[in-house]
């Protein structure tokens, strides 16, 4: 039987590809993943399966009469449609009320405080909800950010009653309290209600909280402090009623304190898959998309001890040079890099993840090693831009 994959990109058809004797990749309009198919072995549809009425009309036409084995997305604009066609047709997959939470963090807020952890949570507040608002601001700065945002867009740090209220469309917001702390990122495994964690990377941010390195293990995070975090996680994932898959948790720690970011029902996006592969041996994309059919991954061990990704960005402005990233030092390798950007490109303000400019893998002897080799990398002029002078 095939496996159907929603919005795949190409290191997701190549996992999937080895799981099944045939797979159905289903693509939003307009996308071109032609690249992605095996000829004569795999189809390629294309259709906007954030559109609940298409998506329904779809499954019940195409593929009731010859349902797949499993229906998986690795993508957050995927999960909750492939958790609806799992439903629609009753292939193995994660309940759709479960994804709705992982996606809606108003949702899983209460989720949160009715499990009876709410030391979990920050203070939180509907962003129309006017005196909650200002009860929370009384306490110091707060975060404003979409209940289903991505890629830390539209993320905003705010001090006043009246710049939550000049954000558009609030009904769609939530206030939470701004927590200080360093966050750190878990990627896990559920299975029969049994969490294991496969990764923890180490977050540094930049600008309005734009991921710009990922360092795993995490070098200032004792084994300790370690055990508390997936202690938080298995606790929250419990609270959501998220028994088997993958799930990628944000963490902030602050002292003895720690509060839940959010979460979601597939693996880390920014290389955290990778990072996972390199220090655990985890194929974590298979693993992400075979669990349904029964697939699981062993961990065969990593082949470095530690591992960075680091993401490279700059000032606003036309591209004038770009450089070859390098360093001196004989306890890190870069092991892989790419930009995103050439001269005459223009380079936009960072207001989120799609701003960065480039990025690199490293591999080290050490966590503080791969976070040190980050820092020095991030602050050489690997994209140069007029606006630098500015």
């Amino acid at each position: 039987m095939a496996l159907l994959v929603l919005g795949a990109s190409a290191n997701i058809a190549r996992a999937a590809q080895t799981l099944a004797e045939a797979l159905i990749l289903v693509q939003m309009s307009g996308a071109d993943a032609r690249a992605l198919v095996r000829d004569d072995v795999d189809e390629l549809l294309t259709l906007d399966f954030t559109d609940r009425e298409l998506l329904e009309s779809f499954g019940r036409a195409l593929l009731e009469p010859r349902p797949p084995a499993a229906v998986v997305s690795v993508t957050e604009h995927g999960v909750e449609p492939a958790a609806f066609l799992s439903h629609l047709l009753g292939t193995p997959g994660t309940p759709l009320k479960v994804v709705e939470r992982t996606r809606n963090k108003s949702l899983m807020r209460s989720r949160i405080a009715a499990a009876g952890i709410g030391h979990l949570n920050p203070a939180y507040a509907s962003a129309t909800d006017r005196d909650a608002v200002r009860q929370l601001l009384e306490a110091g700065p707060v975060i404003v950010k979409p209940v289903d945002g991505t890629a830390s867009e539209q993320i905003m740090l705010v001090r006043s009653v009246q710049e939550v209220e000049a954000v558009p469309d609030r009904e769609g917001f939530i206030v939470e309290s701004y927590v200080e702390g360093i966050e750190y990122s878990i990627d896990s495994f559920s299975h029969n209600g049994i969490h294991t964690a496969v990764g923890i990377a180490e977050k540094a941010t930049e600008g309005p909280f734009v991921e710009i390195s990922h360092v795993m293990p995490p070098p200032s995070l004792t084994p300790d402090a370690q055990a508390r975090v997936c202690q938080a996680v298995a606790e929250l994932l419990d609270a959501l009623e998220l028994a088997d898959g993958p799930a990628h948790t944000e963490v902030k720690v602050a002292g003895d304190a720690m509060i839940v970011v959010e979460t979601h029902n597939r693996p880390g996006g920014d290389g955290i898959a990778d990072l996972v592969g390199m220090t655990r041996g985890i194929d974590w994309r298979r693993a992400s998309l075979g669990w349904p059919l029964g697939i699981r991954e062993p961990e065969r061990g990593g082949d470095v001890p530690a591992a960075a990704m680091v993401f490279f960005t700059a000032p606003p402005g036309t591209v004038t040079a770009v450089e070859t990233p390098s360093l001196e030092r004989s306890d890190v390798t870069i092991v892989e890099w790419g930009l995103d950007v050439s001269v005459g490109d223009q380079v936009r303000e960072l207001r989120s993840s799609r701003d960065r400019v480039g990025w690199a893998f490293l591999a080290g002897e050490s966590p503080e090693a791969c976070r040190d080799a980050s820092a020095e990398l991030r602050a050489s002029d690997i994209v140069r831009t007029d606006g630098a002078q500015l």
